[in-house]
């Protein structure tokens, strides 16, 4: 049985990125379709995405490298709708096996990634602890977002967990980063994920 890490395997990956970002002293919470799952309704994903505040490229890449994952940076910090972005490609090699994307993604509002990431729940993942974003906070990025799909995800989460989510919570921020964020159209994304939680 071999050691190295398998990068084809989502869950595998995102818990190297997290440790190495952990080890590091860097806060993050898993985000994307591995959240997704955690919250009940599991989708197809590749990608290790994870939300941070105030980190790109070099402090991700070195830790990533520490924690012992060959990689390099696709992109840092571009910004896309109400987040900016960072990319690192993950290398097979010495230590692991296939190809994979790690994707440090950060709200434009300082404010609020630090808010989301102090709300993040622990979760066990095979076996090991995880912090993964609220599934408002989940909400209220993928409406930061700017593909359909996140809409569709956005409207996911609204629709599974329905009775038990903080509407008010997730009304409240969007109206705060509508004005953080003006250039984005926070509300009128929102309203389209309430619209397609309903259909």
């Amino acid at each position: 049985m071999s050691d190295l890490l398998d990068l084809d395997d989502p869950t595998a990956t995102i818990l190297a990125v997290v440790r190495s970002l952990r080890e590091a002293g860097i806060e993050s919470a898993v985000y994307g379709g591995l959240a997704l799952a955690a919250y009940g309704e599991p989708r197809e994903t590749k990608d290790a995405d994870v939300a941070v505040c105030g980190t790109g490229a070099p402090a991700a890449v070195d830790a990533l490298r520490r924690g012992g994952l060959d990689c390099t940076v696709a992109f840092d910090r571009v910004r896309f709708g109400g987040h900016t972005v960072t990319r690192v490609t993950l290398l097979g090699g010495s230590t692991a096996t296939g190809l994979n994307v790690a994707g440090l993604v950060e709200p434009r509002s300082a404010r609020y990634a630090r808010a989301s990431l102090e709300r993040a729940v622990p979760v066990s993942l095979r076996g090991q602890m995880v912090r993964v974003l609220s599934p408002e906070d989940f909400v209220v990025f993928k409406v930061l977002s700017t593909r359909e799909r996140d809409l569709e995800d956005a409207a996911t989460v609204l629709r599974v967990l329905a009775g038990r989510l903080d509407l008010g919570a997730i009304g409240a921020e969007a109206a705060c980063l509508g004005a953080e964020i003006p250039d984005h159209d926070v509300a009128g994304r929102l309203a389209r994920a309430t619209a397609q939680a309903a259909e």
